[in-house]
Formats: structure tokens, C-alpha cells, sequence
């Protein structure tokens, strides 16, 4: 097959913002180079309320966050989320941040389409758009699942608005949180194998009554924070693929490319950064063999805690800061010889500890185990440490 994988980055509340350490930043950003989507959220992850007050806007903090991604000479991505508070029962001219996370109310989702047009006459440069994240806001405890009825109708009201600016603008949603680990530890959806039912009732309605889409988004973790069984190092890595039968069941329902707007690895603690590296790069391989087009890595600087693996790089905002993490090396590796346009091969291998993945040139090997694993690969005898990720040179 051929590649359609692209890189791409979320920039979070932190992240290579001008009050940091210059030098950091600066090693921060040559870090990034080759990374084509750069994604920033409308309001909150590190950009404030908008519009405070009906036609009263604030566009500093999401300006300075645009002239960033635009200085890493990448793609712009906004994601439609969050809201102003006057348009989920609020008071005007304040922001209640511990309601970030509420949608708009019904009666506001065409003054939340008006500012998504607003955004993309700001911006014109800005091509492509994620509406909403991950329903927030948006249950229905009633069906015991997520409100995909009123989710389509906001979306279908952005999807008008946008278009009407520029009917080259991309859109996608519904940026659905795909449940279920595969681990099926416990009789609940959180272990389950995905896609659940419920899932497929939001994908499916979604996909019959949008107004139309130029892309469609999810998000999923190896394990949830709602699966709360225990798991070793070892069942962690074995859960990897699933990213790939995700990938693979929504491809055959919809000829749309599948981005990924979130996606985490898990990590035992304390945090091991060889584990990080091995794991992602056993996610990566997977979304690349089931033809996903985009995976968003969630808030690439390292600033405390194992989300996304403890980042891609540390924290620009302290002296020496800007420095790459083992996770880098396999990241950069997946865009200089696995990104859209390359040939790939196909790779086994007699152990589900080892995973290969392979093009006409270089193959990747990913050692999931926390022991050295003796390897023998296009007629190479090769030692891989534990958790190690290796490119080899391809004989054909």
C-alpha cells in the first residue's frame, strides 16, 4: 500500500510561548520542523474567550498562537472548542474557566457558527477546521450516550458558516471519543471491544445527516480514563493494535480521510521514556497499515505528568529546556521515511513482542519488550536493547 500518514501536533496551554527561556524555544521549534498540521483550540489550551461579549472580541492570545504555528512554516489547524459564556448561560463580558468544557446552549449555536466564520475571515490562511471535542457538553443521560442529534445540528450550522467564507475551507467532526480498550477485563463498554454499539450509533448518524465533511476526526487512548483495570507493561503494549481495527471499521463505512485529533499511548509509573518511545511507535505503525491520514499529537512540550508520553521534547519555559525526548527520535523517523506518499511492505514477524514496519528502503523495528530481543531482519542479525525502536537498512 502507500502511506497517507501525516504528522501533526495540538498545541496545549504550554507550549514554545514567547515568555519562555529564547533558547529553549528556538531548540523547540527546529524540533517541530516536518511536522505539517500545527492544531490550536478557539478558546482555552492556551487561547482565551474571544468574544467576551456579543461583537466584542479579544483576538490577542489566539493571534499570537496563529503567528506561532505560522513561524514553524506549518499547516494551520483551529478545532472549534470552547465557548463564550454568554453563549451557554453565562454572563456577558465574563469567563467562568471551570466551564470550559460546556457546549453552546441550542438557542446559540448559530451565534457559535457566526464566530467560526468570524475565525476563518481572521484567518484566511487557515484551511482546516475540527468542530467541537470530544462531545464535551454534550450527554444525553437519558439513551446513557452521547447527544449526537444536537452535536449534528451544531456541526451542520459551523459546516454552512464555514463554507459560506470559503468553500475550499476542510471540516471534519464528529471528534468522537472511541470507547473501549479491547482488554474486555470487565463486562462494560470501557474494556470492550471497539467500536461499541453506542459508538456506532454517533458515527452513523453523524455520517447519514451532516451536511457534508471533508474529513472525519477521532480520539481514543490504549486504555480510557474510565477503564479502571489493572493492566502490566506488557498487556499495555499488546492493546497497541487496536488503533488499527479502529481505523480499519471506520474506513469501511466512509471514503473520508480519518484523522486522529487525540491519541495516547498509556504509561505505567513512574514514567519510562524508552516504554513511551516503543509504545507510540507501535501506535504509529498501526494507524500508518490501516490508512489513517492524520494523527494530532496532544501538547508536544514535556511539562510534567505522562500524557502523551511526557511530550515530545522538555519545557521550553526553563533554561535548557527545548531538548528532544527518545519519543522525538522515533516521531521524526515516522516523517522522514513512513509519511503519505511512501510505498510500504508488508512486515511480520514471529513474535508479538516485535512488530516491524517496513518500506522499499528502511524497515522499523519496535521491541516491545522490557528485555533485549535478538532479531534476525532482511538478513541481519540484530540485538534490540528492551523497548528499543530501530531503523535497518532495506535489501531489496
Amino acid at each position: 500500500m502507500i502511506s497517507r500518514f501525516q504528522h501533526g501536533v495540538t498545541h496545549t496551554q504550554r507550549s514554545l510561548d514567547t515568555w519562555g527561556d529564547k533558547a529553549a524555544i528556538e531548540a523547540g521549534k527546529v524540533l517541530l520542523n516536518g511536522t505539517l498540521f500545527h492544531n490550536q483550540h478557539l478558546m482555552g489550551w492556551g487561547a482565551l474567550n474571544p468574544e467576551p461579549s456579543s461583537g466584542i472580541y479579544d483576538w490577542a492570545s489566539l493571534d499570537a498562537r496563529i503567528a506561532l504555528i505560522r513561524s514553524l512554516h506549518g499547516t494551520p489547524v483551529i478545532t472549534l472548542c470552547g465557548t463564550p459564556d454568554w453563549m451557554k448561560g453565562g454572563a456577558a463580558g465574563k469567563t467562568d474557566w471551570s466551564k470550559l468544557e460546556v457546549a453552546p446552549m441550542p438557542e446559540h449555536y448559530d451565534d457559535f457558527a457566526r464566530l467560526a466564520a468570524t475565525v476563518a475571515r481572521r484567518y484566511p490562511d487557515v484551511k482546516y477546521f475540527q468542530v467541537w471535542n470530544e462531545f464535551k457538553g454534550l450527554w444525553n443521560a437519558r439513551e446513557n450516550n452521547w447527544d449526537y442529534r444536537a452535536y449534528t445540528d451544531l456541526y451542520n450550522q459551523v459546516y454552512d458558516a464555514l463554507k459560506a467564507v470559503n468553500p475550499d475551507i476542510k471540516i471534519g467532526g464528529p471528534y468522537l471519543v472511541v470507547e473501549g480498550s479491547g482488554s474486555q477485563k470487565q463486562a462494560d463498554e470501557a474494556t470492550a471491544k471497539p467500536i461499541t454499539p453506542r459508538n456506532w450509533k454517533v458515527l452513523e448518524y453523524w455520517l447519514q445527516h451532516k451536511r457534508g465533511a471533508d474529513f472525519i476526526t477521532l480520539d481514543r487512548a490504549v486504555q480510557s480514563f474510565h477503564d479502571k483495570a489493572a493492566y502490566t507493561p506488557d498487556e499495555l503494549m499488546g492493546l497497541t493494535h487496536w488503533f488499527g481495527a479502529v481505523t480499519r471499521q471506520v474506513r469501511a463505512k466512509t471514503d473520508l480521510p480519518l484523522w486522529w485529533a487525540e491519541y495516547y499511548g498509556t504509561m505505567p509509573e513512574p514514567l519510562d521514556r524508552r516504554f513511551a518511545a516503543a509504545m507510540y511507535a507501535s501506535i504509529w505503525k498501526h494507524l500508518i497499515e490501516s490508512g489513517a491520514s492524520v494523527a494530532l499529537f496532544w501538547e508536544p512540550q514535556g511539562a510534567g505528568g505522562a500524557l502523551s508520553g511526557g511530550g515530545l521534547f522538555s519545557d521550553t519555559q526553563k533554561a535548557g529546556g527545548g531538548q528532544p525526548y527518545p519519543l522525538h527520535a522515533v516521531y521524526k523517523t515516522i516523517a522522514d521515511h513512513f509519511s503519505s506518499g511512501t510505498p510500504l511492505f508488508a512486515a511480520t514477524s514471529s513474535s508479538p513482542q516485535l512488530e516491524a514496519l517496513a518500506s522499499r528502503d528502511k524497515v522499523l523495528l519496535i521491541n516491545k519488550a522490557p528485555r533485549e530481543t535478538d532479531a534476525f531482519c532482511e538478513g541481519q542479525s540484530v540485538r534490540l536493547a528492551p523497548y528499543e525502536v530501530r531503523l535497518v537498512d532495506s535489501r531489496r
